[in-house]
């Protein structure tokens, strides 16, 4: 994994890493971009948990190739936790995901990347939206 930042501070004994300003994490196909962002990882210096926060004016934003033949799923939110041993991303405030020309928006979504399985959770303010397009026929 490649991470770029504006500044770091790396602990090694406890695991944690603190990042600051226009932070990228790449590996692979998948990206992770955010304003601030913290890591934690284990005994084996593997990555268990990245807390991604976006600024005022842009959200945190994921994004990954899920299948060759799919356009990129990108997601968005105020905060962005991926747990990448557990599969999952939590997407909180104002969250957003998108495939194409399809989109599901509300207060949080849990994404289980391994099984591509999406749950929105609304709250009080903002329910569940979903723009689905069907398929064109060649």
């Amino acid at each position: 994994m490649q991470v770029v930042s504006d500044s770091a501070d790396l602990n090694q004994k406890n695991h944690q890493g603190v990042y600051i300003g226009n932070v990228e994490f790449v590996q692979g196909s998948t990206n992770l971009r955010a304003e601030k962002a913290i890591t934690q990882g284990d005994a084996k210096n593997q990555l268990t948990l990245a807390v991604a926060e976006g600024s005022k004016d842009k959200q945190a934003h994921y994004w990954t190739t899920t299948a060759p033949d799919k356009p990129p799923f990108h997601a968005y939110a105020d905060t962005i936790k991926y747990y990448p041993l557990k599969h999952l991303i939590e997407l909180i405030g104002n969250a957003r995901i998108e495939q194409g020309s399809n989109s599901l928006s509300a207060a949080k979504i849990s994404y289980d990347t391994q099984e591509q399985h999406v749950l929105s959770h609304s709250d009080e303010k903002t329910r569940t939206t979903i723009i689905i397009y069907p398929e064109k026929k060649s």
